[in-house]
């Protein structure tokens, strides 16, 4: 006896198929904030209220996007992290793929970090999605740290930079995450990250563009200085973002291949 899907439960998934493809097209095409279930159940080819057999409705299928997009954008870091087999190039390479992603599926990675979609609120549901990223680059730094590669006593010393509170915050919500690494290293890697998102945010938007004519430069020196500050000289790396360069360019190709 089969014991696969059976034909009424392919052909709902073929349909759930096709109207998320026909959603992500709205997105692409009109942005979030004008997606419209009847333009969606148009383009499918099924009447509008064929659709609410499917999503409850717009917030619904919203939701499904979201988790669609982290999704998609966590896969491209974690098949860079496991493109490289040197630790610090494969953080380098992940760091760089999170950034690639973003600036390939503008209107994806507008819909999860942009502006807020007026009316909408996403669910508790989708922080396991948007959490991964996260979940994925510390797990690559803690595979870092297994192999002596953090320079715990100096990240202590460049982790000073931040106010005592922010240091502990960070730290704080690292290990609520879970991230086993110590507290300098977990503020350090929370800091970084939060700069390096800021910079894509910029230039996914078109802000940086006044700024720099080199946003790759600039983004390949944020990321380099990351894990130096992480690493300093037990990777071989220097400790200045100025002169950390070649691992995140040795990587950046395949990571921005990988994030395809």
């Amino acid at each position: 006896m089969s014991t696969g899907p059976g034909l009424r439960e392919r052909r709902r998934e073929e349909t759930l198929a096709a109207i998320r493809a026909a959603a992500h097209r709205e997105l692409v095409e009109h942005g979030a904030a004008a997606l419209s279930l009847r333009a969606v159940a148009r383009d499918v080819g099924m009447a509008v209220s064929a659709l609410y057999r499917y999503y409850a409705g717009r917030d619904e299928l919203l939701t499904d996007l979201v988790v669609a997009g982290f999704t998609a954008q966590a896969d491209a870091v974690q098949h860079a992290l496991t493109s490289q087999q040197e630790p610090v190039a494969a953080v380098g390479a992940g760091l760089w793929a999170y950034r690639t992603w973003s600036l390939e599926h503008p209107a994806e990675f507008g819909l999860i970090y942009g502006a807020p979609v007026p009316g909408y609120e996403a669910p508790a549901s989708t922080i396991p999605a948007g959490a991964r990223v996260g979940d994925l680059l510390a797990g690559a730094v803690a595979e870092l740290h297994r192999h002596g590669l953090v320079d715990v006593d100096g990240a202590v010393v460049r982790a000073r930079r931040l106010d005592r509170a922010t240091r502990a915050e960070f730290a704080r919500n690292g290990r609520r995450r879970g991230y086993e690494l110590p507290d300098a290293v977990l503020a350090l890697l929370l800091d970084g990250f939060v700069r390096l998102h800021g910079v894509v945010v910029m230039e996914v938007f078109g802000q940086l563009r006044p700024l720099t004519d080199h946003p790759e430069d600039y983004a390949a020196c944020l990321v380099d200085g990351m894990i130096g500050d992480i690493v300093g000289e037990r990777g071989g790396r220097p400790q200045t973002a100025a002169t950390t360069s070649s691992s995140t360019t040795r990587s950046r190709k395949a990571s921005t291949e990988a994030s395809r």
